[in-house]
């Protein structure tokens, strides 16, 4: 009989632990972006029992502190008795369990993070990150669970998790539901199917775009990718866009990715293709970051900052590719994605810091905030700067094999070896990869583009291709622009330093941002006729300044310089050779003969 009791005991517990954790979201108050929460955790056998929220979504390595926006938290047992709890940390809640079994956690969420893309309610759609709104626990992180909206019933209610019903989804775990997020509104929706994949296009709001060229764009980005890294990680993706006032940005996740744009930013052409552009990157983060990630931030660590010094891998070799397969497409020209180009080796020539930080050093602080002129000066981007070293890993790959391998080599290496891999790769897996492939040694490389702060030689790296830089400058009187080494506010008053260049003219000066320029040799300057005055001085020659500094009339003595190209332009050489446009058509998809029919070949 004590026998059969404790079996029955074991099997009850047991069922309890195998029954999926419940979250139910209803929305109460849209207008003012509000939604109370229950989850149901199951199988809870401990006295005391731990909930979370996270502290910063997937795909943003910001700290956002999202617990910010619970309150009226409650706890219950399974017969709705309420249990003790306390808070042992900002997003961390300890709750005292009286017998094992149910705890249902309730709680009140504020939803207003739109441009965080973290979660925004109202009276039209509510998108939900389960970061910003929904608590875990480390314990269950790996159970299933189910999720049900109450919503109005004329909304519809999109998610990468599989459904169980209207409004109803499940995940395997708190992960999936984390990179799972959900758009429930009034929405307009459509779906293709390319081979094996289908793809749901799903737009909140209203705007000038082409549900049909969204579609047809997608399936060619599918191609592409499929190109690289030959197989997919998914059956289904969904495409979620935001179209709205201003809204800018993106979030990738594991099989689906939100992506946010102006209503009127799909039209013309100019404008649609930087969304064309965005949805690449995202796209190509499914297999890069999403399929195989550096260590450091796997399994991710909700509750801090997760490091690593390769996230200018994650970030920067995407970014290579976003424009780079849009290209490879179709999608963009050669002209525009070589003008893309110029533009990003002229930004990255045009920032101080890329002679003080290394890409590394930038992956591991990516953490870190600075203001636009500490950022300009002390740091670089692991998008911008990370595209341009992925671009020349791209060239030193393609050279030493003869043009018979390239970084899609490596990309789909990376993805066979690592995908959905718990401990993720490291700059040593990376490196091992590349002598495989090609049989040389990449420690120098690494040391100084990755680890150091060595220029990148653009006059070679373009050469290699069959092209060149050319610069491009507006005319003036004197036929030369100079420069005094700083950016100005764009404002109607007084010209108002934003951004000093390190060493420059003005830095060396001894102005700092946030002074305004009153007058240059005696004459009153203003935004519209500074740039004027700063070209009529003379190179290199002291000019005298009156400035304000914090309220108070100053005076200096500066030297101006000659100002850096306004643009940069990508043109073919002078002469071609055949290999220069094989490495040309491989890297680009495009024929240079056909792009560049008036350049003379010479071998």
């Amino acid at each position: 009989m004590k026998i059969s009791l404790i079996l029955l005991f074991i099997s009850s517990l047991s069922l309890a632990v195998a029954k999926p954790n419940k979250y139910t979201l209803t929305i109460t108050d849209a207008s003012h972006h509000l939604a109370s929460v229950m989850v149901e955790f199951n199988g809870v056998n401990t006295k005391s029992f731990t909930v979370k929220l996270p502290v910063w979504r997937t795909g943003k390595y910001k700290i956002l502190d999202l617990a910010k926006n619970i309150r009226h938290f409650a706890v219950f047992d399974a017969w709705d008795n309420p249990l003790t709890w306390q808070k042992d940390d900002k997003n961390t809640w300890r709750i005292f369990v009286n017998k094992p079994g149910v705890v249902k956690v309730e709680y009140q969420i504020y939803a207003n993070q739109l441009k965080e893309r973290v979660s925004h309610i109202d009276g039209s759609h509510a998108f939900l990150d389960a970061t910003g709104a929904f608590v875990y626990s480390e314990s269950q992180r790996n159970k299933a669970l189910t999720v049900k909206l109450n919503v109005p019933e004329k909304w519809q209610s999109v998610s990468g998790m599989p459904t169980v019903g209207k409004h109803h989804f499940k995940a395997d775990n708190y992960d999936q539901l984390v990179d799972s997020p959900i758009e429930s509104g009034i929405h307009h929706f459509d779906s293709i199917k390319v081979e094996n994949q289908s793809y749901e296009i799903v737009i909140w709001g209203d705007g000038n775009f082409d549900i049909e060229k969204i579609k047809k764009d997608i399936s060619e980005l599918h191609y592409q990718a499929k190109a690289i890294w030959k197989k997919f990680p998914f059956k289904r993706y969904v495409f979620m866009y935001h179209a709205g006032d201003n809204l800018r940005g993106a979030t990738e996740h594991v099989n689906s990715t939100i992506i946010q744009a102006d209503r009127l930013g799909f039209y013309p052409a100019e404008k649609y293709r930087k969304i064309v552009a965005v949805t690449a990157h995202e796209f190509v983060h499914t297999w890069n970051v999403k399929s195989y990630r550096p260590a450091g931030i796997t399994p991710y660590n909700y509750s801090e900052e997760n490091y690593s010094d390769l996230f200018w891998m994650a970030e920067g070799t995407t970014s290579f590719y976003d424009n780079l397969i849009a290209t490879r497409a179709g999608l963009f020209s050669i002209e525009e994605y070589l003008e893309y180009l110029a533009d990003d080796i002229h930004k990255f020539s045009n920032k101080p810091g890329r002679k003080v930080m290394s890409l590394a050093e930038s992956s591991f602080d990516t953490w870190l905030s600075n203001d636009a002129n500490r950022y300009h000066n002390t740091t670089v981007s692991i998008y911008l700067k990370g595209s341009l070293v992925s671009w020349l890993l791209d060239k030193e790959i393609r050279e030493l094999t003869n043009n018979e391998k390239s970084l899609d080599d490596l990309s789909y290496m990376l993805y066979k070896k690592f995908a959905n891999n718990k401990s993720g790769y490291s700059s040593y897996d990376v490196k091992q990869i590349l002598k495989n492939l090609t049989k040389h040694d990449f420690s120098p490389f690494w040391k100084n583009y990755v680890e150091g702060i060595k220029s990148i030689d653009f006059d070679e790296l373009l050469a290699f291709y069959g092209l060149q830089l050319e610069v491009q400058n507006s005319e003036n009187d004197k036929g030369v622009r100079l420069s005094l080494g700083f950016k100005m506010k764009e404002d109607i008053g007084l010209p108002e330093i934003s951004i000093l260049d390190a060493d420059g003219p003005a830095w060396l000066a001894g102005l700092t941002v946030g002074d305004k320029i009153i007058a240059i040799d005696g004459y009153q300057v203003n935004n519209k006729n500074l740039q004027q005055h700063i070209d009529n001085l003379k190179l290199e020659t002291l000019s005298t300044l009156h400035y304000f500094h914090q309220g108070q009339l100053q005076q200096t003595t500066i030297i101006p310089i000659k100002a850096s190209p306004e643009k940069l332009k990508i043109i073919p050489l002078d002469f071609i050779s055949n290999k220069q446009q094989q490495h040309f058509n491989s890297w680009t998809g495009q024929i240079f003969a056909d792009v560049f029919k008036d350049t003379l070949i010479s071998e």
